[in-house]
């Protein structure tokens, strides 16, 4: 298990699943599930700003602009 505490906001809606925000896997370099998330992004984090195609992925989702 990791030393390094996670990245909490608290603007996010679903911090129990925070680990697998895009904001702590880039955290994490966790380059495999970053990529995963960022093909064909339809989320925007209106927290960081890290787009998405699973509104799962982020702290506080919204729809992307085209």
């Amino acid at each position: 298990m990791s030393d390094r505490l996670p990245i909490v906001d608290n603007l996010c809606r679903n911090p129990e699943n925070h680990a697998m925000h895009m904001c702590e896997l880039k955290s994490a370099k966790k380059t495999a599930e970053i990529e995963k998330y960022a093909k064909d992004p339809q989320y925007i984090c209106g927290n960081c700003g890290n787009t998405a195609n699973d509104k799962g992925a982020l702290c506080a989702p919204g729809p992307l602009q085209p």
